[in-house]
């Protein structure tokens, strides 16, 4: 069973179609990260993302890969992560 966590980042504004492909290119570039529930809205980017089958994520696991993904992916600027 996966363990889902809720992601919400702030940005600084983007476009929602590209930020929805941000998302779904994150699932692609950690083979091992599902993505569910993609939202967004104005300076908001929501999702649910946990690692394919482990139900013991914490939420700095997945923190520290969105972090890297942002680093390595300047598309989106983000101002903060949280993930619960």
């Amino acid at each position: 069973m996966t363990k889902m966590l809720n992601v919400s980042i702030e940005t600084t504004g983007v476009d929602a179609a590209e930020a929805k492909q941000w998302v779904a290119e994150l699932a692609n570039v950690y083979a091992d990260m599902e993505v569910s529930n993609v939202n967004v809205s104005g300076n908001k980017i929501s999702f649910k993302a946990g690692f394919t089958g482990m139900d013991d994520t914490e939420p700095d696991d997945v923190k520290m890969k969105l972090e890297e993904y942002i680093n390595m992916h300047e598309a989106i600027s983000a101002r903060s992560i949280n993930v619960n």
